[in-house]
């Protein structure tokens, strides 16, 4: 496909994905869907990511966070940990692409909008601290964020589809204004643009 023809379909279906999620986000009888007990959308979602990768575009695909992303850890349990955000306004984000840290997937993807057709959002990215042992830590989650435009408004959904606008540097400094997060390693200082700038 053409650069010409695939961009008015990307924005055809970016927008269509876009209403989708927001009714799934916020309509009554999709929103109980969203919170701490729906985490069987994570497995759901990341076949559907790989799917999507695959079969229509490499950006809907898996992608490595990085270290620059890493806003910090949160000494409670994933269980306790989504029922934190979810206490204070975020949502679980069901159609994001899924995200990986070396090779493994992240455990929640979850967001954060003013209101619901707000133009930004602040995505966080969960994945279990490993212990000593090196299995899943039963009381920590390192938190990756970033800034960028609403996945769930069909205005600027195009826009988060190809990261114009994303912000890592922002949703560093957000997530970690807004929730209890210790930093416990040293990490690069994370860019004023999307994840990719300092590949």
């Amino acid at each position: 496909m053409t650069s010409a023809t695939s961009r008015p379909l990307t924005r055809a279906v970016t927008a269509l994905g876009a209403t989708l999620g927001l009714l799934l986000q916020y309509a009554p009888p999709f929103r109980w869907a969203m919170g701490p007990r729906s985490r069987w959308w994570e497995p759901l979602r990341a076949r559907i990511s790989r799917l999507a990768g695959a079969v229509f575009d490499d950006r809907a695909g898996p992608r490595p966070v990085t270290e620059a992303e890493y806003a910090g850890t949160v000494r409670r349990s994933l269980d306790e940990t989504e029922a934190l955000l979810w206490a204070r306004g975020f949502r679980r984000n069901p159609l994001s692409r899924l995200k990986t840290r070396d090779g493994d997937p992240e455990v929640g993807s979850w967001v954060f909008r003013a209101v619901p057709l707000a133009e930004r959002q602040l995505h966080l990215i969960l994945f279990p601290v490993e212990s000593a042992d090196g299995g899943p830590g039963a009381g920590a989650v390192d938190v990756y964020a970033h800034a960028e435009p609403s996945s769930v408004n069909p205005l600027v959904a195009a826009a988060h589809f190809d990261a114009t606008g994303q912000n890592v540097a922002e949703g560093v400094e957000q997530a970690r204004d807004r929730l209890p997060l210790e930093v416990v390693r040293e990490t690069p200082d994370p860019p004023d643009g999307p994840w990719s700038s300092r590949e």
